[in-house]
């Protein structure tokens, strides 16, 4: 083999082999999420929650710290049972007009604290319509 084609042989050898180590980390780098084809946000997830129920007692709305704190008694609970859910800000007006058992619905995620308790942003309040069986 003469000078001219070692050479050649080497620098192609030299140059797969860049490549290869260039590929190693290439394959697994992944800094973003792709943007779907259509542009629009997907989710894997619901990013909303869903409570049916009415207020849990007399005294089931409260303010913490120009929040509204609200116990409500869920649908298809026992008797007992109760849970508290802080709304961020005071979203009374979402109230009016609606009778009990009500439905809201607000985001699932947590946007800050308050008192160390996470609060949800109140999106709708629906009311439920009781159907009579004939």
């Amino acid at each position: 083999m003469n000078e001219g084609t070692k050479s050649i042989v080497i620098t192609a050898f030299l140059i797969l082999c860049l490549v290869l180590v260039m590929l190693i980390p290439a394959h697994c780098a992944v800094n973003t999420k792709h943007v779907n084809s259509l542009g629009m946000v997907m989710y894997d997830t619901n990013p909303l929650m869903y409570t049916a129920g009415s207020l849990a007692t007399d005294k089931a709305v409260t303010e913490v710290d120009g929040n509204l704190n609200l116990r409500i008694k869920p649908l298809g609970t026992y008797i007992l049972y109760d849970e508290s859910i802080l709304f961020c800000r005071m979203p009374v007006d979402k109230f009016q007009g609606i009778t009990e058992p009500f439905v809201l619905t607000y985001e699932r995620v947590a946007h800050r604290a308050v008192q160390g308790i996470g609060c949800h942003e109140l999106l709708k309040v629906n009311s439920l319509k009781e159907t009579k069986l004939q």
